[in-house]
């Protein structure tokens, strides 16, 4: 086995070139040969295979990749993909992977160099770069991926150097001159190279071009970088310009002109991105002398306030040491400090949940700009969430009057006494206010000052919207910690040799711990405490799902444990609102919408969203879209062993039955407005208490849009728990994935769904899954798509199931008919015919008719595709299918180019265009094969623009639907676009630009007509 990186990802086997299934695959198995014979953590995987958060079934979904890897590799020994420890190792010999066989190349050629063997070390050189066949997985990479494989990038331009300067040296300079022509204009701030061209031009007597090369750098770096070339370049265009001879090839090794040239441009190309902005500089107020208060007359106890020099309080607790990240909470609390002119009282509400780390940016923050408050900075805990019972505003107001200097025995009784007094006391003051774990808006009212020059800072697991609506409040959430943060934050507590020591158990451990603060502290805590404890230690107390909470305490401090935290906000909640957050522990996605909480908790959708508010104010649960909520890792164990807990095995277990019926009813609903004249084994599924309604079309494109990934984990969360009913249910109705281009979320969910078929008996529901699978295997040209087409086929027709029958030979005859067995689809197809007249409304014979005319399409026999077309389009019509009718249209399109008729057949390719873009086709390929049908006949008479036009839109859409070879495809149409055709193309090439687009089915299950 053969495996080639350096360039498109390719793997070989002798002569036969290994089909990849996907491109999530194809990404784990370039991450692994990015790192051959080295261990890759699967929070390694994950970062390079998705571009954005990796989703919540992340590691199920790489475990499922690297097993269908072993099985297309041939590795079911898995003596070629190794499970060890937290990831996968590969394991390549250096001869069998072509970046191996480069660096071994160029340390070979270096090696010949220093010997003073320059011609071998070109011989050895040359061939290596001809390793490469375009950037280093070209097309494959997410934003990871391709940082990673831009480093063998580097590799490459480093050795074409190398190559050039020891040409060079061998006075090969008319021969290097045009290649490094070519190597200076793609990679213009290389100095290097540029140096290379100016002594090559400049020994084969081009004097002006070498000068001239040398301005044209210096130009660009001044532009664009705003410094001078380097030394070297610098100093060898002193000595072309004063006419000196360069050094003889001989000489070269002691006097290369280009040794010298430093690599400044390179680097500081990558620095200046990552300089921080320059700092204003902010006037600080200096400290002023504090005048006594101004005579006051407050009710009850006290005539006026002492005249004494009051002191000023600083009571800020002390900030933590490795304060991380925060970044954007820092400057959006920077930009709310009052002008220095007093004229505004600022008040700022930072919430979040317990554990996100609310306190210590509030007092870090504090600390940096308490300077800015000459005349005090007071402090205090409200004791809002926590032991005991909450502070009230007559102890605070106490502890801040005193601290202001009025004598205990002097402060006023009663609340609006002191917090008028405060008020006085802080009028034409410059305090900064802290207001430590809120609980309720009506604990801070009281505390806040009334003049101008103040600014107050309030924390609070609550959202405390009443600030915000009364108070004119600021308001600032905070999240957990970015990954990079939360990295940062674990180095500084256990250091960065022991980071280097285990860095995948540390990634697993920022992920077990959800990126919380205060998890992350106890947990790295523990390692920073005690020599002997590896990383790797903590994490396998955290993998464990049930006792990940009690692995996150430390010591008996209350505070230093997660689930006191986290139960400090749960006891705030009502009886119905901890029954709904225990619920929502149960729900199998990522994400929850407001009619499916509804339906866990067996509630009406109106209060179930009145109590999910309330749990997003409490900061137990996240609203991040219209109606949808989430919550983070450790939020959803401890909601779940909370039921555990409180609830009966029954009670969960019917809370888990009324969330899958209500996703499996939901899903049918929607599933008949997409493919209104389809047939499902599933005809009546069982209704939830609230059915949710699905108007039309649209709304069902956008419930499965939103529930997508909902969808496919509550599959298999049924399939994990023999709940296979409803499994079976959501795999009939999953057809929408078709149309998104989830393939390989079809594969996986029907793979799933097979157990369940298969433990259920049924025979008809293992050919429906199997038709699901073959379908979506097909389209991704998978050799697997015809066993499994056979066989549900074979398995309809035992169960008597004659849709399931007549679908499976559809799909298999389109399968057939692009790997030009013609004679094989065309049996398929007339055997479909025979089934279905006279069995139902005449769409399946609709579908045949189609098909046949793309066959004789492709056979070159333009009538009969005319005739059969003819015939599928008029039964379409009569069935209100316009997305088959479109189709149809397309292949009498087809049929007429072949026959020169490309008039009518533009006439025929439009109009089946309009009909795509007033449906769903308008997602997906449906759309897409008319439009590449009708550029093929605009470019034939001339009209170049607008085929080109066409077929970037097909692509478009093809790229989208991940079919990337149809794609390709329409690509190679653009770049022959400017040789306009003159006579039909062969039919077997004509098929395969159309591959996988002709006829298609819109659903896995039963095709729509």
């Amino acid at each position: 086995m053969d495996f080639r990186v350096l360039g498109a990802l390719e793997v070989w086997a002798g002569c036969q070139r290994v089909l990849l299934p996907g491109a999530r695959r194809q990404r784990v198995l370039a991450t692994l040969l990015l790192a051959p014979n080295s261990v890759v953590p699967l929070s390694k995987l994950a970062e390079m295979t998705w571009d954005d958060e990796p989703p919540a079934t992340a590691v199920k979904q790489l475990r499922n990749s690297v097993s269908v890897l072993r099985e297309r590799l041939g590795d079911a020994d898995q003596r070629l993909i190794l499970t060890e420890g937290p990831g996968y190792r590969i394991r390549v010999d250096a001869d069998r992977l072509d970046s191996l066989r480069f660096a071994a190349a160029v340390t070979e050629s270096r090696r010949h160099a220093a010997e003073g063997g320059l011609d071998k070390a070109v011989g050895v050189i040359r061939p290596a770069l001809s390793l490469w066949r375009g950037p280093t997985l070209d097309g494959l990479g997410t934003a990871a991926l391709s940082r990673s494989a831009a480093r063998l990038d580097e590799q490459r331009l480093g050795a074409l150097e190398l190559c050039a300067r020891w040409r060079l040296e061998l006075g090969e300079h008319h021969e290097v001159v045009d290649d490094l022509a070519d190597l200076v204009h793609d990679h213009p701030l290389r100095e290097g190279l540029h140096a290379h061209l100016m002594a090559a031009l400049d020994h084969c007597g081009r004097r002006a071009d070498a000068l001239y090369v040398f301005h044209r750098l210096r130009t660009r770096l001044a532009k664009e970088l705003g410094v001078d070339p380097g030394a070297g370049v610098r100093q060898l265009h002193e000595r072309i310009l004063r006419g000196e001879p360069g050094p003889r090839p001989a000489d070269r090794a002691q006097a290369n002109p280009a040794q010298a040239v430093d690599a400044r441009p390179a680097a500081l190309a990558q620095a200046v991105g990552a300089l921080p902005a320059p700092r204003s500089s902010r006037a600080v107020a200096s400290p002023r002398a504090v005048a006594p208060p101004r005579d006051v007359a407050p009710p009850q106890a006290v005539a006026s306030p002492p005249a004494v020099a009051s002191p000023v309080p600083r009571q800020l607790p002390q900030t933590i040491r490795d304060f991380t990240g925060r970044t954007g909470h820092l400057a959006a609390l920077d930009a709310l400090l009052p002008p220095d002119d007093g004229r505004a009282v600022v008040i700022s509400a930072l919430d979040g949940s317990g554990g996100v780390g609310k306190t210590t940016l509030a007092v870090h923050w504090a600390h940096r700009v308490q300077d800015r408050f000459p005349d005090g900075t007071l402090h205090t805990n409200l004791r809002g969430y926590g032991p005991g019972r909450p502070a009230s505003p007559d102890e605070v107001l106490d502890d801040f009057l005193v601290a202001l200097g009025v004598p205990p025995a002097a402060v006023p009784a009663g609340t609006g006494a002191r917090s008028g007094l405060f008020r006085t006391l802080a009028a034409g003051r410059r305090l900064l206010i802290v207001l430590d774990n809120a609980n309720s808006a009506e604990q801070v009212r009281p505390l806040l000052p009334g003049a101008p020059g103040c600014m107050v800072l309030v924390t609070s697991r609550d959202s405390l919207t009443g600030l915000v609506v009364t108070e004119a409040a600021h308001r600032l959430t905070l999240d957990v910690l970015s990954l990079a943060e939360a990295f940062n934050l674990v180095v500084g507590i256990i250091g960065a040799t022991r980071v280097q020591a285990e860095p995948a158990a540390v990634e697993d451990l920022i992920r077990l711990c959800a990126r919380l603060p205060l998890a992350l502290r106890i947990a790295a805590g523990r390692v920073a405490a005690y020599a002997h404890v590896r990383v790797a230690d903590i994490v396998a107390e955290l993998a464990d799902d049930d006792s990940r909470l009690d692995a996150l305490s430390w010591g008996q401090d209350p505070y230093a444990a997660v689930r006191n935290v986290l139960d400090w906000s749960y006891e705030q909640l009502t009886t119905p609102q901890a029954h709904l957050f225990r619920r929502l522990g149960l729900h199998p996605g990522p994400n929850i919408s407001t009619p499916a909480a509804a339906a866990l908790a067996h509630l009406p959708p109106r209060e179930t969203r009145q109590l999910l508010n309330a749990l997003a104010d409490a900061h137990l649960i996240e609203p991040f879209a219209r109606d949808r909520y989430r919550f983070h890792d450790l939020l959803r164990a401890y909601a779940d062993d909370l039921a555990r807990q409180h609830d009966t095995e029954d009670e969960r277990r019917r809370s888990l039955d009324a969330v899958l019926t209500w996703y499996s009813h939901t899903a049918h609903t929607a599933d008949r407005r997409l493919y209104p004249t389809c047939t499902r084994l599933v005809a009546n599924p069982a209704e939830p208490a609230h059915p949710h309604p699905v108007a039309d079309r649209d709304a069902a494109w956008a419930w499965f849009t939103a529930e997508r990934a909902n969808l496919v984990a509550a599959l298999h969360h049924a399939v994990d728990r023999a709940m296979d009913r409803y499994a079976l249910h959501l795999v009939d109705a999953l057809g929408f994935l078709v149309l998104m281009g989830g393939w390989e979320e079809r594969i996986e969910t029907a793979t799933a769904g097979l157990h369940a078929a298969r433990r259920s008996g049924r025979t008809e529901h293992e050919a429906n899954v199997l038709l699901a699978r073959g379908e979506a295997l097909a389209h991704l040209r998978h050799p697997d798509a015809e066993p499994d087409l056979t066989a549900a086929s074979t398995l309809a027709r035992g169960a008597g199931n004659i849709h399931i029958q007549i679908a499976a030979r559809t799909e298999l005859g389109q399968l057939l008919r692009r790997q030009t067995r013609f004679a094989e689809a065309l049996h398929h197809f007339d055997e479909v015919c025979v089934l279905s007249r006279g069995f139902d409304t005449g769409r399946w014979e609709a579908v045949a008719e189609g098909n046949i005319a793309q066959l004789h399409a492709d056979l070159g026999n333009h009538r009969q595709a005319i005739d059969h077309g003819t015939r599928s389009a008029w039964l379409r019509h009569q069935l209100g299918d316009t997305d088959g009718e479109a189709c149809a249209l397309a292949a009498i399109a087809r049929g007429l180019q072949g026959l020169g008729d490309h008039d009518p057949a533009i006439v025929h390719c439009r109009r089946a265009i309009a009909l795509g873009r007033a449906s769903l086709g308008s997602h997906d390929e449906t759309l897409a094969w008319p439009l590449a049908v009708l550029a093929t006949s605009l470019n034939h008479l001339g009209r170049v623009t607008e085929a080109v036009a066409c077929w970037q839109e097909a692509a478009a859409i093809y790229t989208d639907r991940g079919l990337a070879a149809d794609a390709a495809a329409m690509h190679l149409h653009i770049r022959r676009a400017d040789r306009p055709l003159t006579e039909p193309r062969p039919a077997a090439d004509t098929a395969a630009d159309t591959d996988g687009i002709a006829e298609r089915s819109l659903s896995t299950c039963f095709p729509t007509p």
